[in-house]
């Protein structure tokens, strides 16, 4: 411990979404000083948190005078321009601030990059081809057709939750896509990949501090409904032997990206030739929807594991009731947009709290909803998964709803 920093008191937060709310109350709770710096008004933590700075992502001097009052900056979305960031870091005073580094800042916000990183590091991944242009698409299309390879494209940059995708199985989708993209070269470069015969999705967080070790978190399940994490299942229906490899492989590409803080690794579990594999999908850096279950399900959640590497302090978390099944629900607001009365929802999760199940019911504080948008999320524990399931099911039909539409 004597090599490391006097201890940092004040963290720098870019973004004041839900993670960064829920990663500055755990901030707060150790005794830390928290600033953040948000460009809009009614962000969830911006709304919360005493301390905002308000401020555009590229605003040089805004981030200059950001990390001048911070002792360690970390960030709770991957969309930041590094550009500025990679101005501020050339000052010697601010170099070692950010964690996790700008560069696997970089990997993850564009496909291409992080899938070199990837391969760098040994991850296996499906096969896949790195396209420039509808030309280079075009010159595709017949080896994957000719092989009965189905495929998924996606933008290089942007797009998440099934945002910037296209499924290509046949020779229409393939000619549908030609179609849409052509004249379209901003949406360039993309990425081709072999869509498998999927089993399964799960995820591993590994936090990691360059003196005092890592922890990494069990294997979690996710269950996605048109592209976006609807539920996560803790601990997985995964045989050990495959939530071990996945574990060792996620810890791999942390210590060989050297992390400092969180990274979370998602996984497809897929059948190729009549054999399972583990295939990474792809990475965040920073606490991820699926840790939200750590909040109950762990002495020490997700957030306050990336805490404690902040503040260089000890990481230890171990599960509360390993005996149990625990899930994560995400409330997204396509069951906001059923109802005319938007404050009515105010009051559910003290609705939701009556439920012998449910263990926490949290509205981030967003002030409009949106199909897709994460709304809050609703942790709960039983004997077995298949219980958790069905009372998910249940509390959908609870959400003060028009009897119009459909509640998934």
């Amino acid at each position: 411990m004597s090599g490391l920093p006097q201890r940092p008191k004040t963290i720098g937060i870019l973004g004041a979404g839900q993670l960064g709310l829920m990663l500055s109350h755990a901030l707060t709770a150790l005794g830390a000083d928290v600033i953040i710096l948000e460009p809009t008004e009614n962000a969830p933590a911006a709304l919360q948190t005493p301390f905002v700075t308000r401020a555009r992502f590229d605003d040089v001097d805004a981030l200059h005078a950001f990390f001048n009052r911070c002792d360690r900056v970390t960030y709770e979305f991957e969309h930041i321009p590094t550009a500025a960031l990679r101005t501020v870091l050339q000052n010697k005073e601010d170099a070692g601030k950010l964690w996790p580094s700008v560069s696997v800042l970089e990997y993850a916000q564009n496909r291409i990059s992080e899938k070199k990183a990837l391969a760098a590091a040994c991850a296996p991944l499906a096969e896949w081809r790195e396209i420039q242009s509808c030309t280079d698409l075009e010159r595709e299309k017949d080896f994957w057709l000719s092989n009965r390879k189905a495929t998924i494209l996606k933008t290089a940059t942007g797009g998440y939750d099934g945002k910037g995708q296209w499924r290509l199985s046949s020779e229409k989708d393939w000619i549908e896509a030609l179609d849409y993209l052509a004249g379209k070269q901003l949406l360039f470069p993309m990425v081709l990949e072999e869509m498998c015969d999927l089993r399964m999705e799960i995820s591993i967080i590994v936090g990691r501090h360059p003196e005092l070790g890592t922890c990494v978190f069990p294997a979690f399940e996710n269950i996605h409904h048109a592209g976006i994490l609807d539920t996560t299942l803790f601990p997985a229906r995964v045989p050990n032997e495959w939530a071990n490899e996945a574990r060792k492989i996620a810890l791999n590409i942390a210590e060989q990206w050297d992390v400092r803080g969180l990274l979370c690794v998602e996984f497809f579990i897929v059948d190729v030739n009549s054999q399972t594999r583990i295939l990474v999908n792809e990475v965040a850096p920073r606490p991820h929807n699926s840790g939200h279950v750590t909040r109950r399900a762990m002495t020490r959640s997700q957030f306050d594991i990336l805490a404690q590497i902040l503040l260089d302090l000890p990481l230890k978390t171990e599960p509360i009731q390993p005996h149990r099944s625990w899930a994560m629900w995400n409330t997204l607001g396509n069951l906001w947009l059923q109802t005319n009365d938007f404050e009515k929802t105010v009051s559910w999760p003290s609705q939701l709290l009556s439920h012998r199940s449910v263990c926490e019911a949290l509205l981030y504080g967003k002030k409009e909803a949106r199909a897709g948008r994460k709304m809050g999320h609703v942790i709960l524990n039983a004997n077995d998964a298949e219980q958790n399931l069905k009372t998910i099911a249940s509390l959908r039909s609870t959400f003060p709803s028009e009897p119009r539409g459909s509640s998934t």
